[in-house]
């Protein structure tokens, strides 16, 4: 195993354990919403979900790629970053709690003015551990980071649920999303203080570098999650609350992969990446290596979630989001398209190019703006959604190219990685609507009989299917467990 891979594989060990404990946690989490929440409660939670989105970019203002990027820094230079964060904070918290009105006017929503208000107090707590975080992540302690972010996690989910007994459920979210980021920051100063502390000096002109990048990494991170978000920025303006709760459904289902998935390896990648920033060989095998795992993961869970759409739906969220079914269906492919594409930034940065990052995305908004702003005029949910695909394929092609410049990828290269899972999650996907359709008509009730039987068969598969193709590595997998039970 070649040192980028071993290192990455290391990283992603203790980044996948905590990963998916928190994912599971978030999924109950979530399908706990859906079943509490009607469309238009779910619809604000779409709302309150993009704006904590952007104030957290600004929050960072790009100084947390750069602490990371960046192979020497100044304990002088920390301790002014560390101010710096602190004053973002307390201006964010102004800006929302007094800006609040306009927000909510903008989504024709008076109720958001005083669930921002709230919201808003996050923005005095996260700070405190935000460069703690940058450090810890630079130094490679995933385990540590981790073992905090689970915590924490499992913390908010319990606030959460003690909340919805003495107040709405939108309120109770909105709470609960406070204690999530606030108990992370304190959290990660309490950990980490004890290896250095901030010291009362701030020296702006030290940082220039890094400030300099971080502007760019700030305007590319805002274009790009307005350009990832104007579909429900625009939804929630023209179409309504109950309109962008369906979407929302449907979108945060899609992107499980993307957000929860990707960050095991792409957490790793960025300053794994940034060590061996000048070697573009490296940096070629680390990409495939790292796109190569993500598709034998997300590929089947998304591609096989078209298949049993309907009674997935039907089975965690209820009969009242039925009419979220296509649109699941739909965005799936944007899904996919996505867990290829969100690897491309641990590239951009690890070469410095967080310049390059803010013009790509720039065009990229644009081309998703005039798009999307045409499709909502139609008032339905579908065009929308297959308005998403055919801009997210124009750019999934441009970002290709964009790699192939940058680090010389090639395409044929490219393709042979992701077309072996591809192949293999449309096989189980449509092994699995068989099965599906054919448990349906022999025990058409409870809808979750015909779920979990089209789902585990299709996954038994696909693991044979792996063990055939991939012996050596089923074998490998066995000897380690059997050495790691033997010691």
């Amino acid at each position: 195993m070649t040192a980028i891979k071993a290192q990455m594989q290391k990283g992603m060990k203790w980044t996948g354990i905590s990963t998916v404990i928190i994912t599971v946690i978030q999924i109950v989490q979530f399908a706990y919403l859906g079943k509490q929440m009607s469309l238009a409660e779910f619809g604000l939670v779409g709302m309150m979900t993009t704006i904590i989105i952007f104030a957290q970019i600004l929050l960072d203002f790009g100084i947390g790629s750069a602490i990371i990027q960046k192979e020497n820094i100044s304990k002088t230079m920390f301790s002014t970053l560390f101010w710096l964060n602190m004053m973002i904070g307390m201006v964010l918290f102004l800006l929302l709690y007094v800006g609040s009105p306009i927000i909510a006017g903008f989504f024709q929503q008076d109720e958001l003015v005083e669930l921002i208000r709230i919201m808003a107090f996050m923005f005095l707590i996260a700070p405190i551990g935000q460069q703690f975080q940058y450090m810890m992540q630079k130094e490679l302690q995933f385990q540590v980071l981790g073992m905090i972010e689970t915590a924490v996690t499992l913390i908010s989910f319990i606030s959460l649920v003690i909340l919805f007994c003495f107040v709405s459920p939108i309120y109770a979210y909105v709470i609960s999303q406070l204690v999530f980021y606030g108990g992370k920051g304190i959290l990660y100063f309490v950990v980490y203080q004890h290896k250095w502390r901030p010291t009362f000096v701030f020296k702006l002109s030290e940082c220039k570098d890094i400030l300099s990048f971080g502007f760019y990494q700030l305007l590319s991170r805002l274009v790009n999650r307005i350009g990832a978000n104007i579909d429900l920025i625009l939804i929630g303006r023209f179409m309504g609350a109950e309109a962008l709760g369906i979407y929302h459904l449907a979108y945060q289902i899609v992107t499980i992969p993307v957000l929860k998935i990707n960050p095991i390896v792409t957490r790793v990648a960025f300053p794994v990446f940034a060590k061996n920033q000048h070697s573009n060989s490296v940096l070629n095998e680390g990409f495939l290596h790292m796109t190569k795992i993500l598709s034998f993961i997300s590929f089947p869970l998304l591609v096989g979630l078209i298949a049993v759409a309907d009674e997935f739906i039907l089975f965690v969220f209820g009969e009242k989001w039925t009419a979220a079914v296509p649109i699941l269906q739909i965005m799936a492919i944007v899904g996919i398209l996505r867990v290829l594409m969100n690897p491309n930034g641990s590239i951009i940065l690890a070469k410095g190019k967080a310049n390059i990052a803010f013009y790509w995305d720039a065009v990229v908004l644009l081309l998703y703006g005039g798009s999307l702003l045409i499709a909502v005029t139609t008032n339905q949910l579908e065009i929308v959604a297959w308005t998403y695909v055919i801009v997210s394929i124009l750019n999934f092609i441009f970002g290709r190219w964009l790699l192939a410049w940058l680090i010389q990828l090639e395409w044929s290269r490219y393709l042979k990685t992701i077309v072996v899972p591809f192949v293999l999650s449309v096989v189980i996907a449509i092994f699995a609507y068989v099965i599906k359709e054919m448990m349906a008509a022999v025990i058409p009730n409870p809808a979750y009989w015909p779920l979990i039987i089209s789902v585990s068969s299709s996954a038994c598969l696909y693991m044979l299917l792996l063990s055939i193709l991939y012996p050596a590595h089923l074998t490998k997998f066995a000897k380690r467990r059997i050495r790691g039970r033997s010691i």
